[in-house]
């Protein structure tokens, strides 16, 4: 059977890169203990039919490998998002769609900023946790 999407929020780090909490189910989950970043792009190739689409979520310093890991396993980034904790800050985050079977040709949207001051949300983000559209 094939799916037509896949969503992952993968471990971010490499084994042994970062600081690792004393609690295992965190940094199990964030960090390369029990599967690496090309295990899931493998795995959601696996299970995709063609042109069925993978999101994930990752660090912008995994990019490179981002694209190179969706290239091997026949996929394509069609579409980016740089999330940003603050406007004035670096993104920490970035939100990626794949296409399988796709011709190259990529679309990066606008950021995301996540707050507008400490603990407040700016408003895209609350549109997005909101189900009332006039936010």
């Amino acid at each position: 059977a094939s799916f037509d999407v896949v969503t992952a929020n993968p471990p971010y780090m490499k084994n042994h890169s970062g600081l690792q909490g004393r609690n295992d189910a965190v940094t199990i989950a964030r960090h390369e203990i029990l599967c690496r970043l090309e295990d899931v792009v493998r795995a959601a190739s696996r299970m995709l039919g063609d042109r069925g689409r993978f999101y994930m979520i990752c660090r912008p310093q995994r990019l490179g490998e981002i694209f190179l890991l969706c290239d091997r396993y026949r996929m394509q980034v069609k579409n980016l998002r740089l999330v940003h904790p603050y406007v004035d800050r670096e993104p920490n985050m970035v939100l990626t769609e794949a296409v399988k079977g796709a011709r190259s040709g990529l679309r990066v949207a606008p950021p995301l900023v996540v707050y507008h001051a400490p603990g407040e949300y700016t408003q895209e983000v609350l549109h997005m946790y909101n189900d009332d559209n006039d936010v």
